[in-house]
């Protein structure tokens, strides 16, 4: 019994000590460039052609698949954050990302 609980208490630590280093490395990342922050919106707009991502522009339709890279344009380079447009020509719409100095998107709007 003494040998099982050990063992437990051995693997409660391994694993704390594994989550707290994951942590500090998540911590450390580089600052984006506003390159990056263009494909980071590409991709993203991508990605929401076939799933919700969580914001509250939803899924969008399959004409947001055909946007090439000069439908995307830095609007704004804030302290923290990137403002990205992405124009979709075929349905007249522009939705908004704004994305961290790390490279997360912290928002997604549209123009409704």
């Amino acid at each position: 019994m003494k040998k099982i609980i050990r063992s437990v208490m051995l693997i409660a630590l391994l694993m704390a000590h594994v989550f707290q280093g994951a942590v500090f490395a998540h911590s450390g990342h580089n600052v984006i460039n506003s390159e990056t922050a263009l494909n980071i919106a590409n991709r993203s707009v991508k990605q929401l052609t076939f799933r919700d991502l969580g914001f509250e522009i939803g899924k969008l339709d399959a004409s947001w698949k055909l946007l090439t890279d000069a439908n995307f344009s830095v609007l704004q380079v804030l302290n923290k954050t990137f403002i990205v447009s992405a124009t979709n020509t075929a349905s007249k719409s522009v939705i908004y990302f704004e994305i961290a100095k790390n490279g997360k998107v912290v928002n997604i709007k549209d123009t409704n």
